[in-house]
């Protein structure tokens, strides 16, 4: 297990630095943007099931059941959007895909019944196909722009069931299986068998499972402190840490990875935005850039004046505010919209990750140690905010 603690930002280090060449991987993608595009999902997929697992296998321990939950649930859904946006580029010719991919972005049911409307065979019987539809049918409701489970639950549909559980092992078991029949519409050289003995159409068609108690399962708990932003700044990047150990080193790997950790960088600039110490954002800046995915020009630089006041108030070295400044410049430069880790091309199908060749670990050592120091200074606003308080109490 990697000691995440220990890495921070550094002069002169980019994410594409060589230090260990035992450790260099190369971006090959195929050149096939929907067998990419099927591979990454297979990847996505991978990174869920070994947390989904490790979250059920410890159901005591109520910090994964209730920070990694979320995290995991995302990877599930990511990788289902991938796949059918895989199989339905494997049937519409290159010119009329960017206007499909545009029009239905994160829709999943859209994508899927697209693709079956065009292919000329779909190897789904008509009881699969019904709890597919079930399925999709609700996640399309409760999802349509796929930030459900990305963003506080205050942000949008689960926050009228706060204070409530959900049911892990039912909604992972569902969810899982609507990526195995989805998985069987795959052409034969990509194994449509893999994932056929996970399908039980016994099983309830439902997205969201609540559960009657909170033992093994996940709380819906939005805090009124950080604006429910902290369970999923830790199992972002908690979950990407574990991942680190158990994922095969490849090109495939790191990108479920440093999505997360790019994920968990992000969430913790827009806590920071909204921080009550003295001196803050602005609240029509707050209302503004909340939902902004633009790491640099929208959320670090918005939050960058109230960082710089309270590190030369606390007496901290102002110079590692504009090291750390290049390094989420590079980051916003790479992925600014937070699109790149997530999808193999952009939806006229340019591969669009401007990465060939990494040293694995450092490349994500370097990720950890952006998102420690956004994480340092949303701690230091923390007692900032604080140390206000109790003045304001005691001479108010």
């Amino acid at each position: 297990m990697i000691e995440p603690d220990k890495y921070w930002v550094a002069a002169g280090h980019k994410i594409d630095d060589i230090s260990n060449t035992r450790d260099v991987i190369t971006f090959s993608w195929t050149g096939k943007q929907s067998e990419d595009y099927i591979l990454l999902s297979e990847s996505f997929y991978a990174a869920a099931e070994i947390i989904a697992n490790e979250i059920i296998n410890d159901y005591r321990d109520n910090s994964k059941s209730d920070q990694w939950f979320f995290p995991s649930f995302y990877l599930y859904r990511q990788a289902i959007e991938l796949l059918c946006k895989g199989l339905l580029i494997s049937v519409v010719p290159r010119k009329d895909i960017t206007g499909k991919l545009t029009t239905y972005k994160h829709n999943i049911i859209d994508l899927f019944n697209e693709y079956c409307s065009i292919s000329p065979s779909v190897p789904l019987n008509n009881a699969e196909m019904t709890w597919l539809q079930a399925y999709l049918c609700e996640l399309e409701t409760i999802d349509r722009a796929s930030n459900l489970f990305r963003y506080p639950i205050k942000d949008g549909y689960l926050e009228q069931y706060n204070d409530s559980f959900l049911d892990i092992v039912d909604m992972a078991n569902a969810i899982d299986q609507c990526y195995s029949i989805i998985f069987k519409c795959v052409e034969k050289k990509y194994s449509p068998q893999k994932y056929a003995n996970a399908i039980d159409l016994s099983l309830p068609p439902k997205v969201l499972v609540f559960a009657s108690h909170g033992f093994g399962n996940c709380m819906l708990y939005s805090s009124p402190w950080d604006e429910g932003f902290y369970p999923h700044i830790k199992g972002y990047s908690d979950i990407a840490y574990f991942l680190l150990d158990r994922l095969s080193k490849s090109h495939w790997s790191f990108m479920p990875i440093a999505f997360l950790l790019r994920h968990a960088i992000e969430l913790t600039l827009k806590c920071m935005l909204l921080s009550r110490t003295d001196v803050n954002v602005e609240k029509y800046v707050q209302r503004r850039k909340r939902k902004s995915h633009i790491l640099y020009k929208d959320l670090w630089i918005s939050v960058k004046p109230m960082v710089e006041h309270y590190a030369k108030e606390m007496g901290y070295d102002l110079n590692i505010v504009q090291l750390a400044d290049n390094y989420l410049f590079d980051l916003s430069k790479l992925d600014k919209e937070g699109d790149k880790f997530r999808y193999p091309t952009d939806y006229g199908l340019v591969y669009s990750l401007q990465l060939t060749r990494i040293d694995y670990f450092q490349a994500v050592y370097w990720l950890i140690g952006i998102f420690n120091f956004v994480q340092g200074c949303s701690d230091m606003l923390d007692v900032a905010y604080e140390y206000e308080c109790d003045m304001r109490s005691e001479y108010l």
